[in-house]
């Protein structure tokens, strides 16, 4: 069956093909009656406008590139849905691109995007450098950065920024209210800054929220599963052992759990364990995760929203949001045992 065309809605509406395009774009005055007669011919012939064509005229494609770095973490799943509910309610379509932490395969991507002609750009990545928006930025693309650190980029893109000292300053205090005096802390690898930003605000907690609690940092993980039973086998060797750890995310902290398990704990009442995320397994694991939670469909909303507004009003203000974290308890954190 031949695709009907626009040539086929304005033969039957007895209009101009231009006619046709002012009305579905919007782009000129159109008496009522007859934008009405279009558009009824528009419904009855099913007629769906090329995307291209629109394009032509809009000098938008309606499309935007989505980087993540890891499509198996779960993290990232309420945040590409919060970016998509937005996305369909504005008609937008997505490229979603996996950079598996690697600067390499994020920059080819970058490129892949530019050469697609997308509107603007979402970094959820925590792969990500200043060369990659500098070359967004070149080539007239709009961008929005969640959770950057260190480099002032408002020049470059809005940015949405994680408070994490907020959500980690109450999983300490919540610890040491527990009776917890040696807290561990299992970090994500240490040339990766959205780790080094976790890192550096257990640090602050210890020392701003209980000055008199020991702080350890186990560093070098992958904020990957696997990464949390390795840093057990080093919480393991620290003598004395601490008596609670705080994982820089879930991930992380279901490694801990895990092998703490296959070690023969007895979980939370050997070892209290506090994650990061609040991916929704955390939830659902025995015991269930105590964790510092991000509202991750939101932070997707507002990026995409964000993202919509530095489009449609390219000389806009580029804009920085923060987003509170907070703990959430559950069933993996107790009181400290009178011995280790």
């Amino acid at each position: 069956m031949k695709r009907v065309t626009i040539n086929d809605v304005a033969l039957r509406s007895g209009v101009s093909k231009s006619t046709v395009s002012h009305v579905i774009n919007q782009t000129r005055f159109v008496e009522e009656q007859t934008r009405l007669k279009v558009l009824q011919t528009i419904k009855d012939l099913n007629y769906r406008p090329s995307s291209i064509a629109r394009s032509l005229v809009s000098q938008r494609t309606g499309t935007a590139g989505l980087l993540i770095s890891d499509v198996g973490n779960p993290f990232y799943h309420e945040v590409i849905l919060g970016v998509e509910d937005v996305a369909l309610a504005n008609d937008y379509s997505l490229f979603l691109c996996n950079t598996g932490y690697d600067l390499d395969r994020g920059m080819k991507f970058i490129h892949s995007l530019i050469d697609r002609s997308v509107d603007g750009i979402l970094f959820m990545s925590s792969s990500m450098n200043v060369e990659m928006l500098d070359e967004v930025y070149r080539n007239n693309i709009k961008a929005v950065v969640l959770d950057w650190g260190g480099t002032d980029v408002s020049q470059l893109a809005s940015t949405i920024t994680i408070d994490f000292n907020t959500g980690i300053c109450e999983a300490v205090q919540h610890l040491v209210s527990l009776g917890h005096t040696r807290i561990a802390f299992a970090g994500g690898p240490e040339g990766l800054w959205t780790a080094n930003i976790r890192t550096q605000a257990f640090l602050n907690a210890i020392s701003q929220c209980q000055p008199a609690v020991e702080g350890i940092v186990i560093p070098h993980g992958n904020l990957r599963i696997e990464g949390g039973y390795k840093a057990f086998d080093a919480l393991s060797n620290l003598s004395p052992r601490p008596q609670a750890v705080i994982a820089a995310n879930d991930l992380t902290a279901l490694g801990l759990m895990w092998a703490a398990r296959n070690a023969g704990f007895n979980l939370p009442r050997d070892l209290s364990i506090v994650g990061l995320d609040d991916i929704d397994l955390a939830s659902r694991v025995t015991p269930a995760l105590t964790t510092i939670t991000l509202p991750r469909f939101e932070i997707g909303r507002l990026a995409m929203q964000e993202l919509l507004a530095l489009i449609r009003e390219p000389e806009q203000t580029k804009s920085n949001h923060v987003v509170e974290t907070y703990l959430t308890v559950r069933e993996s954190t107790t009181a400290a045992p009178i011995t280790v």
